[in-house]
């Protein structure tokens, strides 16, 4: 493949394959405490993240996020598919474009599959380390596809301390896997749980990653002291939930108009003002995370499109560099 072309007028191609070679969890965690401190900061530019949701059997939507950071130089869109009756692994797909800031020729193509799970996962990661419990131990985990785990896998490197893990999901085959797994990949002492309540009652960090779209965690499976990382769809999360906890989310429009606060806010539970501090101001030092032993954190993650664009460029920037990806010319040289 020859990489000499004026890389402004020729579009990459890069798989899922590629891009699972080329990004690393640490990577991604990296990345990800940037992306948020310059949301918090305002350096990022975005558009609403925006839902089309035709009349599909099968209950399919799409979701489009886009947006800008001109101090790391990314522009771009992502589009995610999610059909969450399919079986789990085709119930998600996802292609982040990448666009040139100068010129606005899309300079690749990033298959956003790994990086809408990697990036996820981080923030979740991030969250739980300046949001939980200094003495936190053990992790309830409410499903078990790609986002479950890599959830759980990337708390090993935010969150070392976490060594016991309880997982349900409505399938007992995958949960008792995931158990198997996390033993065995991941060295926690890991079960498989009866039941939401099973999993979340002796835990110190909940996990909802789920593709439920009813609430699957209500107000009686949460106690004191816990942490939540709501990373599932949208509405997995009861209002009630949202009502007695300190939300702290990605982005403020993004949590309001898109988030699990929103639901609560328009069944009445919460008023915009509950709204807590953006996760970049926690980490940044900027805004207080836990006041007490007793309150309950939640981390609402909702997406902002600068997380998935940083992954996808950092994907690019290596993809060049070690010459993987196709090359496409998707319009003719106009000159200059």
């Amino acid at each position: 493949m020859k990489h000499d072309q004026d890389l402004r007028r020729s579009t990459l191609v890069i798989g899922n394959e590629d891009v699972r070679s080329l990004l690393d969890p640490d990577t991604v965690l990296n990345l990800q405490r940037e992306a948020f401190v310059h949301i918090a900061d305002g350096r990022t530019t975005g558009a609403p993240n925006l839902w089309l949701r035709p009349p599909l059997k099968s209950r399919g939507w799409l979701k489009i996020l886009a947006g800008y950071d001109e101090e790391i130089g990314v522009l771009g869109s992502k589009i995610i598919a999610r059909f969450p009756e399919n079986p789990p692994g085709t119930n998600l797909g996802a292609v982040i474009l990448l666009f040139d800031e100068s010129f606005g020729f899309p300079v690749a193509i990033v298959d956003g599959t790994y990086i809408t799970a990697l990036k996820t996962a981080a923030g979740a990661a991030l969250a739980t380390a300046a949001l939980a419990r200094p003495d936190a131990r053990t992790v309830g985990v409410v499903g078990s596809g790609e986002l479950a785990w890599w959830s759980l896998a990337l708390l090993t490197i935010a969150c070392p301390h976490l060594r016991t893990v309880s997982v349900y999901s409505r399938s007992q085959d995958r949960r008792e896997s995931f158990a198997i797994r996390a033993r065995e990949d991941l060295e926690y002492k890991a079960r498989a749980a009866s039941s939401v309540a099973d999993a979340t009652r002796e835990a110190d960090v909940i996990i909802t990653a789920t593709n439920a779209t009813e609430v699957v965690l209500h107000s009686e499976d949460v106690n004191p002291g816990q942490h939540i990382n709501a990373v599932g769809i949208r509405t997995e999360i009861a209002p009630e939930v949202v009502a007695k906890a300190t939300v702290v989310c990605e982005g403020r429009s993004e949590a309001l108009v898109d988030g699990k606060f929103s639901v609560a806010l328009r069944a009445g539970a919460v008023e915009e003002q509950d709204l807590g501090p953006m996760l970049g101001e926690v980490l940044s030092g900027g805004h207080d995370g836990r006041t007490s032993e007793d309150e309950v954190t939640l981390f609402d993650s909702s997406g902002v499109a600068i997380q998935d664009l940083v992954c996808a460029q950092a994907v690019l920037d290596r993809a060049r560099t070690a010459g993987v990806g196709t090359l496409l010319n998707l319009a003719p040289d106009l000159g200059t």
